[in-house]
């Protein structure tokens, strides 16, 4: 993203959150940070740690609730593009787009989401495989920029189409089908329908991760014919996004087989144990 792409997109989304209010939630839950360790923080982030930049933003919009200098700091993680805001400001805009009414808000909602996670995009290896909690931030990335373009297309055409294709047993348009019924027009029966037709298909993101409870030998079987369609999985992206999904598919296909043999209690990826 270029220079004025990026100043664009920063006066745009702190305008509009300007006129929606901030589009975050504060949490009373915790305590702000003691203001030795905020200075130091904001002294990182002065010096160009593009986490620190994003941290700060965090203090003031989520903790501290000081909207002057949460947009403050938001124009200055949307700058250096630090993924982990972008993927939660984004967020934000894909809650407000599924609560908007008005076809062009939505639309306008879900742009702003996917030029948020683009602009983080060209840091994509400050994310990890291995997050807190064991968590693929990396495949997470990737999986809401594909729900927010989806969104934005199904949107802007309907589902008919898609919904079509889908049953000519094309494996993205079920998928796109089934993210239309959450985001976009949201029906939950719907969006079960589809989310297991995406995961029998194959579609990456969908296969054995359904909404709807089901036996874990169907999850496995999709797992396995997923990993299976290189080409299903090339096309979402480059080679560090196929990794990252390739990593996500492995995950899923261990903890299936962990379940299915019978054994109880938390899971734990032991190559993220490892790492």
């Amino acid at each position: 993203m270029g220079k004025w792409s990026v100043l664009f997109l920063a006066v745009a989304l702190i305008a509009v959150s300007g006129l929606l209010g901030t589009s975050t939630s504060a949490c009373a839950c915790v305590e702000p940070m003691p203001e030795k360790e905020l200075r130091a923080l904001i002294r990182k982030a002065d010096t160009g740690d593009i986490r620190a930049v994003g941290q700060v933003w965090q203090e003031y919009a989520f903790v501290r609730e000081d909207r002057r200098k949460g947009k403050i700091w938001a124009s200055r993680a949307i700058r250096v593009g630090d993924p982990h805001t972008m993927a939660s400001m984004a967020d934000d805009w894909m809650w407000e787009g599924q609560r908007a009414i008005d076809k062009r808000h939505k639309l306008v909602f879900y742009d702003a989401a996917i030029r948020l996670l683009e602009n983080g995009y060209r840091n994509r290896n400050m994310l990890s495989t291995c997050g807190p909690g064991g968590s693929n931030d990396r495949y997470f990335y990737i999986a809401n920029l594909r729900s927010a373009r989806a969104a934005l297309a199904t949107a802007s055409s309907g589902p008919s189409s898609w919904i079509r294709s889908a049953g000519r047993k094309n494996a993205s348009a079920a998928y796109h089908v089934a993210n239309h019924y959450f985001w976009v027009e949201l029906d939950q029966s719907k969006r079960g329908q589809w989310e297991l037709r995406a995961s029998e298909l194959g579609d990456p993101m969908y296969a054995g991760s359904v909404v709807d409870k089901r036996p874990q030998s169907d999850d496995i079987r999709d797992i396995v014919y997923s990993l299976g369609r290189a080409d299903g999985i090339a096309k979402l992206g480059d080679n560090w996004v196929q990794q990252a999904v390739t990593a996500e598919l492995r995950d899923r296909l261990a903890r299936a087989r962990h379940f299915a043999s019978g054994k109880k209690g938390k899971f734990v990826d032991p190559n993220c144990k490892a790492a």
